[in-house]
């Protein structure tokens, strides 16, 4: 049971540990902290009692130890960036914001670098530059995301993991606060991971439900050389050939394999001052550590592109003309997100059943109950494969038609995942996906994931709700 919590008590006893500059408990800004991407309402359930700022594991532990003592649930929270409602607190809480945990220490003699949990993606890129090296996590929120987010959902984002793998693939170890208060270091200083049970695989991926992501140690990884190309198509049924024949064939896998359907195409590239493509888009990066090893790459992908039923398909050398192609894909987002209430999907099928997926997604738009008829459009990482549907209904819906909406979207979505094979590479795997665990893995899987819960979170003190499936 929880403890009647008296705020200002809360407040007082939180700025002992982190300062009183450090705990803000101001009601915009406690909405503010409620929110994310999700376009239904903020509920009196979702807002926090307070906002803490600790800088480092050991005021961490004292707050998870407070929080034990009296009951009181804590949110983590990164950027608040999360697509699943993951970052949206379930119930009144402490909430942790990482954002002073920001140092960055690059080790070229060891082999890797270290930085704290609240580490902008982007602010690690720009250092690890300065030693050519780069950072394996590409979202596109990466100028506000934080390594601990990224670490904490494993997320592929962009980049095809067929080509790069994962985030946590490059994770050599990490420094966590248990939900109790522990400090627990994990994995190894050699660039060399541990075999066998190690519990760093424990952590990475796992949502902030087993503990508190204070400091990530990544391997460095060297520069590397990149070719764009682009294709266009007259039909996407000829996209998802493309994809399924370049697994068919070995075609070396491209860092970057995104599509904009002739929707999104046409609505991306006008915004970027292209001219309108009369049918689907692919977009592709190549790479490799050798500089002529990405120009044998990316000519073996437009010979193979050639082969497939296209318009035309080119390298584009000119720097400015790529830089609009792969901004057009962003616009998109922008656009639809400017214009209407949008229900996301993260579709991931089997690779040779990604035509049967799609076509199921599409066709979708015309069974949905809660709102009939919405607007659709599909974009995405489709060589990974993801398919990113998107629905679409007018902004003066009422907020509980759109909550509905969303959750109507969520579940036939993750009913064609379960039917063609998928389970989703980038946006988590909790929080409004968490019926989707029991549905793809069964009652036993999912058990397992709340005993492990249990044993090290015994107050089920983090993140409350998020395994439950609270909305």
């Amino acid at each position: 049971m929880e403890m009647t919590v008296d705020q200002k008590v809360l407040v007082n006893d939180l700025a002992g540990i982190v300062g009183a500059e450090n705990v803000i408990h101001d009601l915009p800004t406690r909405i503010t902290y409620a929110q994310d991407p999700m376009p239904y309402d903020v509920e009196e359930h979702n807002i926090p009692y307070v906002i803490v700022r600790p800088a480092n594991s050991e005021e961490v532990s004292k707050i998870l130890k407070y929080a034990n003592e009296k009951k009181i649930p804590v949110h983590v929270r990164g950027a608040g960036t999360s697509l699943v409602g993951i970052a949206r607190p379930k119930t009144n809480c402490i909430l942790l914001d990482l954002r002073r945990m920001r140092n960055i220490e690059i080790y070229p003699e060891r082999g890797y670098f270290e930085a704290g949990a609240g580490a902008r993606l982007w602010e690690i890129r720009e250092e690890l530059a300065k030693y050519n090296c780069i950072l394996p996590i590409y979202p596109g929120s990466e100028r506000i995301a934080t390594i601990g987010g990224a670490i904490a959902s494993n997320t592929s984002a962009h980049a095809v993991d067929a080509a790069f793998a994962k985030p946590g693939d490059f994770v050599l170890g990490l420094e966590v606060v248990l939900p109790t208060g522990e400090i627990l270091n994990t994995g190894t200083e050699s660039t060399r991971r541990p075999a066998g049970v190690e519990l760093t695989k424990l952590f990475i991926g796992s949502e902030g439900l087993f503990g508190v992501i204070t400091k990530v140690r990544m391997r460095l990884v060297p520069k590397i050389y990149t070719k764009n190309l682009v294709a266009y198509y007259k039909e996407i049924d000829d996209v998802l050939k493309t994809v399924v024949d370049m697994y068919k064939r070995m075609i070396p896998p491209p860092l970057f394999f995104e599509f904009l359907d002739a929707f999104a195409a046409k609505v991306g590239f006008e915004a970027v001052g292209l001219p309108e493509p009369s049918g689907p888009v692919v977009i592709i990066t190549m790479h490799d550590w050798v500089e002529n090893g990405v120009v044998e790459k990316a000519e073996k992908m437009l010979s193979f592109l050639k082969i497939e039923n296209i318009i035309e398909a080119k390298i584009i050398e000119d720097e400015e003309e790529w830089n609009k192609i792969w901004s057009s894909r962003a616009e998109v987002g922008n656009f639809i997100n400017r214009r209407w209430v949008c229900a996301g999907s993260e579709i991931t099928p089997r690779v040779d059943l990604l035509p049967q997926a799609y076509h199921e997604a599409v066709a979708l738009k015309d069974k949905l109950e809660t709102y009939k008829n919405p607007e659709f459009c599909s974009f995405g990482h489709i060589g990974a494969p993801t398919l990113h549907a998107y629905y679409m209904i007018p902004f003066e819906t009422p907020n509980d038609v759109r909550k509905k909406f969303i959750m109507e979207v969520r579940r036939r979505t993750e009913e064609i995942n379960i039917k063609y094979g998928g389970c989703g590479g980038e946006w988590g795997i909790t929080g409004q996906r968490a019926d989707f665990i029991k549905m793809k893995f069964g009652d036993i899987y999912y058990n397992l994931l709340v005993r492990i819960k249990k044993t090290l979170d015994p107050n089920n003190i983090l993140n409350r709700g998020n395994l439950e499936g609270v909305w």
